[in-house]
């Protein structure tokens, strides 16, 4: 079969290759995916996206139905916790020239995979294979050949090119014997989603909420239908009894300073990493999202960065399926390995440490800097075009 009527074979239905496939299909690609779980996942992990993100799904004309599902913020807030102060808020309303969406949209990601679906079937240009756990790939020079265990036995698939948009334990990256380099961090997060009105108990409380601790952070994410509020944790504690409801909601009362009426939709305790692949390609694999970068999530650059990566590689792809020169996707993997190294890494570490800082007088100087750039419209509209991953815009 010529290389140009074989499908892109995609390995991963979450955010990164859902979108890709999209992105692909609107390109006049055909692309099958491929699954290891019999069904999407319903993990609620991710759940911001930034306004380059949604500038993206408008192209691929979904941007209405995850606007009509999601949480718009307008404002970002910074707070003490031990003083309960507001120590800065950044209103987007400063970003409003430079993006059609001057906000970040909180939906979590298993509500997008299921917008992204009907929008690949309508396409007519891709397959969903779920139920489908890659065993074995092998170059053969003109294609690539993907096997997958299945509830009906082992099979093999030829592609033009395979992604791996398999997450941080990838197959695809495993297989292709690369390295995945970086740190994990002491301390881990402890991701609870309830249906808590906490803001009576915490007045003033927005959307997206930081909030500085030296010992123990806390960020508020507020979805549609629940509330979300990470804690972190610090390496001593019991990892065993961490997630135990009633100690939970211990957590949970001793941050408001009040028992409280709580009902616990889903509780996740995970560890934060910083790592990169060695490189993006080999051959005719190619790697995007959390199988070829990692980085702790303070900031919600993860998915976004993944969906980036997307966009990038569908128009790798495109141009060398018109006749373009193959090095377009040598390209691919050095800008995105680069912004995965240089820019992600530093933003979301400095988010990090901001909120992990100890000494009392540093506290202090971050705060008034953070209250200075807020009150300043040239450096807040700095700060949000980084925060929103627009920084390129300045």
């Amino acid at each position: 079969m010529p290389l140009a009527e074989l499908p892109i074979l995609i390995v991963g239905a979450g955010p990164v290759g859902l979108s890709l496939a999209l992105a692909l299909a609107r390109a006049g690609i055909r692309a099958q995916v491929f699954e290891a779980l019999p069904e999407l996942s319903a993990e609620a992990r991710a759940s911001t996206f930034h306004p380059p993100s949604l500038e993206l799904f408008a192209a691929w004309g979904v941007v209405d139905q995850m606007l009509a599902r999601g949480h718009r913020v307008e404002r970002l807030l910074y707070w003490e916790r031990a003083t309960r102060q507001l120590v800065a808020a950044f209103d987007y309303a400063q970003i409003a020239a430079d993006t059609p969406y001057p906000f970040r949209l909180q939906l979590p990601q298993s509500q997008l995979t299921r917008l992204l679906v009907p929008a690949l079937e309508e396409s007519g240009m891709v397959t969903l294979h779920m139920g489908h756990r890659l065993t074995e790939l092998v170059d053969a020079g003109g294609h690539i050949e993907a096997s997958f265990a299945t509830p009906d036995g082992v099979g093999t698939v030829r592609g033009a090119y395979l992604c791996g948009a398999d997450g941080s334990r990838s197959t695809v990256r495993k297989r292709l014997g690369l390295s995945f380099e970086g740190l994990t961090y002491p301390d881990r997060f402890l991701l609870v989603a309830t249906d808590l009105g906490a803001a009576a108990l915490f007045p003033g409380l927005g959307p997206v909420n930081y909030i500085f601790d030296p010992y123990e952070w806390v960020i508020i994410l507020r979805l549609p239908d629940l509330l979300r509020v990470v804690f972190q944790v610090r390496p001593a504690e019991d990892e065993a009894m961490i997630t135990r409801p009633e100690l939970v909601r211990q957590r949970i009362e001793r941050f408001l300073g009040a028992a409280v009426p709580i009902s616990i939709k889903s509780c996740a305790l995970y560890s934060t990493h910083q790592r990169v692949a060695e490189t993006f390609r080999v051959g005719r694999a190619l790697l995007l999202g959390d199988a070829a970068h990692i980085n702790n999530p303070a900031g919600g650059m993860g998915m976004n960065s993944g969906i980036h990566d997307a966009h990038h590689l569908a128009e790798a792809l495109r141009g060398v399926c018109a006749g373009g020169p193959d090095s377009l996707l040598d390209d691919y993997s050095q800008a995105r390995q680069t912004i995965a190294l240089e820019r992600i890494k530093s933003y979301s570490d400095e988010n990090y440490t901001a909120l992990t800082l100890q000494d009392a007088a540093v506290r202090q100087v971050r705060n008034l800097a953070l209250r200075a750039a807020a009150a300043d419209p040239r450096q807040a509209r700095a700060y949000l075009l980084r925060a929103s991953m627009l920084e390129e815009r300045i």
